[in-house]
């Protein structure tokens, strides 16, 4: 099975402060997998070294078999992402929003006006689609966020806690929108959830004090440790 990223020996030092030690992690298309760990753990550099937001130490990092250093561009034209708490323009509708970043994206007028009908449908905002962004709460933001992601139809699917801030009806619900979202794409999200990666996840990949200290199917951490909870516990030094 083809991968759809390669990370091989990744590591970023701030300063002299080691945040990722030498990771390595293949993720194979069409599949989902978390990353989990504690605050600190490398989560979120690791995704925005993968995103071209961070430049690495040292390592290398492939999408699609397209080296993400030396050809930049090609690469994250395969890749839609959150990685931070989403900021949208509040006087632009939610509408609006997702036209002026399909202009940027290069997406023409007659593709764009059905697609963002189909995203705001998807992630819940269909009957939010011409009210300004300045009134959205924190939810339907992160949603927006999700619509945006996924705006250049993207093969893989970058994010970064996207439960994070969100009520318990509003992280059930972007879950279910994420499942829906994963039927055709690859998916890496960093979270500290572990329900909420047992059920979107194929794979856990759990990382803490920068390295990779496991990364397996979820049945079969299951298998080995008796529960989620026991592996995560085991594996970052918590038991």
């Amino acid at each position: 099975m083809m991968q759809a990223i390669t990370v091989q020996n990744l590591t970023k030092y701030y300063n002299h402060f080691l945040a990722l030690d030498n990771l390595s992690l293949e993720i194979p298309q069409g599949e989902s997998v978390a990353l989990l760990g504690p605050n600190g753990a490398g989560k979120t550099t690791a995704l925005k070294i993968i995103c071209g937001v961070l430049r690495p130490t040292s390592g290398t990092v492939h999408v699609n078999g397209v080296n993400l250093l030396t050809d930049r561009e090609k690469a994250l034209s395969q890749i839609g992402s959150i990685l931070e708490t989403p900021e949208f323009y509040p006087f632009l509708t939610a509408r609006e929003t997702l036209s002026y970043l399909g202009r940027l994206r290069g997406m023409r007028d007659r593709e764009l006006g059905d697609r963002i009908m189909e995203l705001l449908k998807l992630v819940g905002l269909g009957e939010w689609v011409d009210v300004k962004v300045g009134k959205f709460s924190r939810g339907m933001k992160q949603r927006l966020a999700l619509a945006q992601a996924l705006l250049h139809d993207p093969p893989i699917l970058i994010l970064d806690e996207p439960s994070l801030g969100l009520d318990p009806k509003g992280m059930v619900e972007m879950r279910e929108i994420i499942k829906r979202a994963k039927r055709r794409k690859t998916i890496l999200f960093a979270t500290h959830l572990l329900h909420e990666a047992a059920q979107v996840c194929e794979r856990i990949a759990i990382l803490e004090g920068g390295k990779l200290r496991s990364y397996q199917e979820v049945k079969q951490l299951r298998k080995k440790y008796g529960s989620l909870e026991k592996a995560y516990l085991k594996l970052t030094g918590g038991a």
